[in-house]
């Protein structure tokens, strides 16, 4: 937990950090007093130190995180009962009535139905489930071989204790 927090402050960070950068650098570009110019020219360093400071801790810190979601793999029993838990869902927006749902997402649903429950699956036919750890910037991915029906609730508490397990 720790370390998502850290991680998404060292983002915030950044992005402040290179907000500052350019307002430093337009201001240097418009100045012709020689005081200012070098007022600006140390805060630009000042900026860039900082803003290298922040990424090199921002990258240690997703390298460690990244090796140590490598070092605990999701079982591929939990993953199984999360594909069959999404197929049951699939299963039932397609059995509601019409209107209840979108029609794209109703079209989109068969379209990805077709593919969970069609019995002669080859590599091809692959459910990737991601797992947004900090979203926008990192997620655990995993593939399952797509064949079969689940309990939902009982595969997210599976899923919950694995990771709380883990921790």
């Amino acid at each position: 937990m720790f370390d998502e927090i850290r991680i998404q402050q060292l983002a915030d960070n950044i992005h402040q950090d290179l907000k500052l950068l350019k307002e430093y650098e337009d201001e240097l570009r418009y100045t012709s007093e020689p005081r200012l110019k070098g007022r600006y020219e140390r805060e630009i360093q000042r900026q860039r130190e900082s803003l290298s400071s922040n990424q090199k801790e921002y990258n240690d810190s997703m390298q460690s995180l990244q090796q140590a979601i490598d070092s605990h793999p999701v079982p591929e029993p939990v993953m199984q009962e999360t594909l069959d838990a999404v197929s049951q869902i699939f299963s039932e927006i397609t059995a509601t009535e019409s209107g209840r749902f979108d029609s794209y997402l109703i079209t989109d649903v068969a379209v990805a139905s077709d593919v969970v429950d069609d019995p002669k699956l080859d590599v091809g036919h692959k459910l990737k489930v991601s797992i947004p750890i900090i979203p926008l910037i990192l997620s655990y991915e995993g593939e399952i071989d797509l064949k079969s029906g689940l309990n939902l609730k009982k595969a997210w508490h599976k899923l919950k204790t694995w990771i709380r397990d883990k921790e």
